[in-house]
């Protein structure tokens, strides 16, 4: 009788236990009221690609692909950055428009992004990732 309570308890000891390591459904807080997105972000740099070398000033650039970006999405966050690569041995030194976008789609983004290397003639990365956001103004 002894023997078949132990067995019962260690039977009840391993499930319990498994059941501790299964992981179960995360819990979200929805406190901020959250909304889902894509998130996107485009590097775009400024060097032509043609040429390798800065042809348009940083300045001029900016206002012209901010036009472009608010002609295709809604807003843009647009930084300034310097982004550096190897072509061979050389480090190639580039300034670069960092833009990050909310609640836009492929379809606008493929076509802002044609747009931008037709006519600038320059390279654009593009990053997608979903995204949880909400804009909390005063």
């Amino acid at each position: 009788m002894r023997k078949r309570l132990f067995i019962v308890c260690i039977l009840f000891l391993s499930i319990a236990t498994l059941v501790g390591c299964i992981p179960t459904s995360e819990k979200e807080s929805d406190s901020l009221g959250l909304e889902s997105t894509d998130r996107y972000e485009l590097l775009i740099g400024l060097n032509d690609v043609s040429t390798g070398k800065q042809i348009m000033d940083t300045q001029e650039a900016i206002e012209i692909i901010k036009m472009k970006l608010l002609n295709h999405v809604s807003g843009v966050t647009l930084t300034v950055s310097n982004g550096y690569y190897y072509i061979g041995a050389l480090i190639v030194d580039e300034t670069t428009l960092n833009c990050v976008i909310y609640g836009a789609n492929d379809e606008s983004i493929t076509a802002l992004v044609d747009e931008i290397n037709k006519d600038l003639n320059v390279s654009v990365l593009v990053s997608k990732t979903p995204s949880k956001y909400r804009l909390i103004t005063p």
